[in-house]
């Protein structure tokens, strides 16, 4: 996991908040990525207040770096192909 985002930071391009409720908890995720394509194997996100890279392997997505739940980060994916329709 990287360090989280102090007040003087910014980015790029930030994005409008996606709801995703995992194991009935609430987050709230940002896509940091401009453009997101169906093909792409990698997007950095917002993740409340850490960000996070989402890798693709295959067909499964993960954290990069971590062992988190990659359920979790399928959900996130989930999520994120149902807003920009991909």
């Amino acid at each position: 996991m990287e360090d989280t985002i102090l007040p003087d930071e910014t980015y790029f391009y930030k994005s409008q908040p996606l709801r995703v409720t995992f194991k009935n908890i609430d987050y709230e995720v940002r896509i940091l990525n401009k453009d997101i394509k169906k093909t792409d194997t990698s997007v950095k996100i917002l993740l409340d207040g850490i960000v996070q890279t989402l890798e693709r392997s295959a067909s499964q997505w993960y954290f990069s770096g971590s062992d988190n739940d990659p359920a979790f980060a399928q959900a996130i994916w989930h999520s994120i192909s149902l807003r920009y329709r991909l």
